[in-house]
């Protein structure tokens, strides 16, 4: 019994400063067929500031196909595809208004000094390409980005997560008011989420760990 709290500790420990930012649990959307111009949606979801902004733009489109995103809430996926040639980029944004294009309009006011790590866990992608991530604080009067190169050929049945880390910046992290999600995908690339989290530093969960196994010893004394 007590090694099970002992275990039970630990993993309230390690799990106690990590949070979501989007499960894609709630709020389905599906934008249909787009084959030209910018598609700007927001949907209310279970997500900080209650809104999940979204935008796509086609670039170029020479064969007339089309682009279309989907968040699907059972399993909980966010799917972007692109047909043959079709080259798109695509935003992903929370802290965004109703109807406002603007990272910060609906503030989140989080807390991110300990939870630096930006955690986005890719279901699939089947072309190479760039993403980043930026972090708005205090309005948008201070922003920091930290860029990828998503590799091709994730598969559903082994995705892989890539990690953003903001620690050089932490002390700045305070009051996060936005945040921006913005991928680049290649002429005919599809990808698709599992989900996004913010979560602390390795050393972080452990030393909360052991902080709770400590607290367990003292109250066997």
């Amino acid at each position: 019994m007590k090694i099970l709290m002992a275990a039970g500790l630990v993993l309230v420990g390690a799990c106690a400063q990590a949070f979501t930012i989007d499960d894609f649990l709630t709020g389905g959307y599906n934008s249909g067929g787009v084959s030209s111009g910018t598609v700007d949606s927001w949907t209310a979801a279970t997500v900080s500031s209650g809104i999940r902004f979204q935008s796509f733009t086609v670039v170029t489109n020479p064969l007339g196909g089309d682009a279309k995103c989907r968040v699907i809430t059972t399993p909980g996926v966010l799917e972007v595809s692109t047909d043959t040639d079709v080259d798109i980029n695509y935003t992903l944004g929370y802290g965004y208004a109703n109807a406002s294009t603007t990272a910060s309009s609906n503030p989140m006011n989080l807390d991110m000094t300990s939870n630096f790590l930006v955690n986005v866990e890719f279901r699939s992608n089947d072309l190479v390409q760039p993403m980043s991530v930026t972090l708005y604080t205090n309005g948008v009067a201070n922003s920091f980005t930290r860029s990828a190169v998503i590799s091709a050929g994730i598969m559903s049945g082994s995705p892989v997560t890539y990690q953003f880390d903001f620690s050089a910046d932490a002390a700045s992290l305070g009051d996060v008011d936005g945040i921006k999600f913005y991928f680049d995908p290649a002429a005919g690339g599809d990808f698709s989420l599992n989900g996004i989290n913010a979560v602390p530093e390795p050393m972080s969960i452990v030393a909360l760990s052991l902080g709770a196994i400590a607290l367990l010893r003292r109250r066997k004394k």
